[in-house]
């Protein structure tokens, strides 16, 4: 009857030296800045958001259908990615694959490997909105049921979208099993945006999955600007940030920034 409370002593103090492990990781790089160079000069007026992104003015209107998202063949586009956790950007390249059940596989790979450092699987659902099936991040894989909304049907400046989700990972020792959460999408507005690609004029939209696992409280944050290009709408620019807290204490914090740095490299 002893031995139990000694096992959850240990336990707990094994799990507090790995969190503060993780917080000296992380304690000294909390910000990730974009610096790219600017391939054509805009004669608007542009600003350098936190993040350094250059943005036009807001305007707080329009809307984005998710039927835009879809594509028919594949495609991949080639990002600068800069993170919290680095001094230097990496090359990201993200592929979009259709398959015939209608579903979007989407993979995200540094251009140094050809390993799949990130995957989500999107599908449409009767009723014309986006929702995630699985996601792949971090050497955590989740499942989402109900699934997880990616994009409404239409989405507005000004609305809100909030779905409860339940989700099924495997991955470390914090985050493996089930837990409840929500996600939540944003109509933000119309907004110019420049990045090593060029100039657009995108749809900001934000999103937020926030799910407990056990001891951890997962919370993944994004701004996503979404523009025309030349194989229909796709995002451009971004802003995320990876949040996950254990018994309440920040275990990994990582900000990134990522920016298109070309179009539509063809598929063979």
């Amino acid at each position: 009857m002893l031995r139990r409370p000694r096992r959850t002593t240990a336990r707990f103090l094994f799990c507090a030296a790995l969190i503060g492990t993780s917080l000296t990781i992380h304690a000294c790089r909390n910000r990730a800045i974009a610096y790219y160079e600017i391939q054509t000069g805009s004669p608007i007026r542009l600003t350098t958001r936190d993040s350094g992104l250059r943005v036009g003015e807001l305007d707080e209107s329009g809307s984005l259908h998710a039927g835009q998202l879809l594509v028919d063949r594949a495609r991949t586009d080639r990002f600068l990615r800069f993170t919290s956790g680095s001094d230097e950007p990496e090359t990201v390249l993200r592929s979009i694959t259709p398959a015939a059940d209608g579903s979007l596989t989407i993979v995200l790979a540094t251009g140094s490997t050809s390993a799949a450092s990130g995957r989500s699987v999107l599908v449409l659902d009767e009723t014309g909105d986006l929702l995630i099936d699985s996601n792949l991040a971090n050497n955590i894989e989740s499942t989402f049921e109900p699934r997880a909304l990616f994009l409404p049907a239409m989405l507005s400046a000004g609305e809100e979208f909030v779905r409860p989700i339940r989700v099924q990972s495997e991955g470390n020792l914090f985050s493996s099993g089930s837990g409840e959460g929500t996600s939540t999408i944003r109509g933000i507005g119309i907004q110019l945006v420049e990045v090593p690609a060029g100039l657009y004029e995108a749809f900001v939209v934000e999103s937020e999955l926030s799910f407990a696992i056990g001891p951890a409280r997962i919370v993944l944050t994004q701004r996503a600007w979404f523009a025309i290009n030349r194989n229909g709408v796709g995002v451009v620019a971004e802003e995320g940030r990876e949040l996950v807290r254990v018994f309440g204490i920040p275990a990994h914090n990582e900000k990134r920034v990522s920016v298109l740095a070309q179009e539509m490299i063809e598929d063979e």
